[in-house]
């Protein structure tokens, strides 16, 4: 059944999660508030926030979603013109499938809930479509039991009216576990409430010492017991010290000042090393990278990165970091989606993995080289991968003659017509 569902208006709005009144009716709220703030609108100002749930969300993207087929004997084919392939690719007509997976993963990380409408692509339901449904559009639910939810009350940020009322059974809901209630997550905003409080609180005394403090960065002191100075003498010191010291035209600016006997030149201002910023600002993102189970180094804190470490914080990234965010995905759409394609059995989904962790080129040709003991690619294929066209006689493997098969060799004469073509 294709769904005729119109959100309506338009405009802005908090964005909510689901919570449970007193009655059970699971309703919107702002469960990752901070400060009067939104997720939104932390995730809009705080540099760490945005530069980690970004993170998640590209590289989960990037990889894309497969489509296979698996058979009896437990061998796959990779679907390529089914219909299930072509909604990976293009889930509806104003997405492709990376701008819908990285929405998704981007939900997930910021409220620890995601929503993606299922709805026919056609009037005689052949395929499907999907539709990311920000978290602020949904303003509760209906109809729910202790363990699921049985329709979602959906209408855009700003819109007039009544919600438009979804069935469960055609939005795709991925969540996180709350100790509280298991129909629901918990946004990882809330457990950095401190810490996001800090960086706010941070954020505006360096704005209010660059608005009301003084710019001055060094000033001169004479000597209690120094002579009095005549208004002209003070005067003249004045207009000599800021034509040769002050500005970019100053004639010995950059250089060492010679003082008369027992003035001092000190320095004044904010010290970015005695205010301890750079660590809190770095205990900042590593708290925050760790709550969402990112390796800082990722991220940008290079303390302790080298060559070979970073290589393999790149593999965990994949396993530790991703995995769980991409196993979810699968799992929910193998079971929820992939059965609504009956056309294909033994049909699943599956992100491009390998594509991250095979390593470079250079490894790979190492490594296959060493495993087969003779050359596995023919030159075709190599130009193919520099993007050149084939050439004639290009398909067959160049094999050195001294790395024949030993039914090669059974075959021959153990060289002695070649020895007497020679001669």
């Amino acid at each position: 059944m294709k769904l005729p569902i119109k959100f309506g208006g338009a405009g802005g709005g908090k964005l909510r999660s689901v919570r449970m009144d007193e009655s059970g009716f699971m309703v919107a709220s702002d469960d990752g508030t901070v400060m009067d703030r939104t997720s939104e609108q932390l995730w809009a100002e705080q540099p760490y926030l945005r530069t980690v749930v970004t993170f998640l969300a590209r590289n989960v993207a990037q990889l894309g979603l497969q489509a296979f087929k698996r058979d009896a004997e437990g061998s796959r084919e990779r679907l390529r013109d089914h219909p299930l392939a072509a909604m990976l690719k293009r889930p509806n007509e104003d997405q492709t499938g990376y701008e819908l997976l990285y929405a998704l993963v981007a939900d997930l990380a910021l409220f620890d809930v995601a929503y993606l409408l299922v709805e026919d692509r056609a009037a005689d339901g052949a395929g499907v479509k999907l539709r990311n449904i920000p978290n602020g559009w949904v303003k509760g639910t209906e109809d729910s039991t202790p363990f699921r939810a049985g329709a979602y009350l959906v209408q855009m940020n700003g819109a007039e009216g009544e919600p438009v009322k979804v069935a469960a059974e055609n939005m795709l809901v991925f969540h996180g576990w709350n100790p509280a209630d298991t129909r629901m997550g918990m946004s990882p905003v809330k457990a950095l409430n401190a810490t996001l409080r800090e960086q706010i609180h941070a954020q505006t005394f360096r704005e209010q010492l660059w608005e009301r403090g003084g710019r001055v960065g060094t000033y001169l002191t004479r000597p209690k017991d120094a002579p009095d100075w005549s208004n002209e003498g003070r005067t003249r010191f004045k207009s000599s010290w800021a034509a040769a010291w002050s500005g970019s035209r100053g004639s010995k600016a950059g250089g060492t000042p010679v003082l008369e006997d027992g003035m001092e030149l000190k320095r004044v201002g904010f010290s970015a090393k005695e205010e301890e910023y750079v660590e809190a600002s770095k205990l900042a993102l590593t708290t925050v990278a760790a709550v969402y189970h990112v390796n800082p180094t990722m991220i940008g804190v290079l303390d302790n990165a080298n060559y070979s470490n970073v290589r393999e914080f790149r593999r965990m990234l994949y396993g530790d970091t991703l995995g769980p965010i991409m196993a979810m995905i699968e799992d929910r759409l193998n079971e929820f989606l992939v059965p609504r394609f009956a056309d294909v059995e033994g049909a699943y989904v599956e992100f491009n993995l390998g594509e991250k962790l095979q390593g470079s080129f250079e490894e790979q040709a190492a490594v296959l080289s060493a495993a087969t003991g003779v050359p596995y690619m023919t030159p075709n294929e190599a130009r193919a991968k520099l993007n050149l066209p084939a050439v004639a006689g290009g398909d067959e493997l160049a094999r050195p003659l001294n790395m024949a098969t030993p039914e090669q060799v059974a075959a021959g004469n153990n060289g002695e017509e070649v020895a007497a073509d020679a001669a």
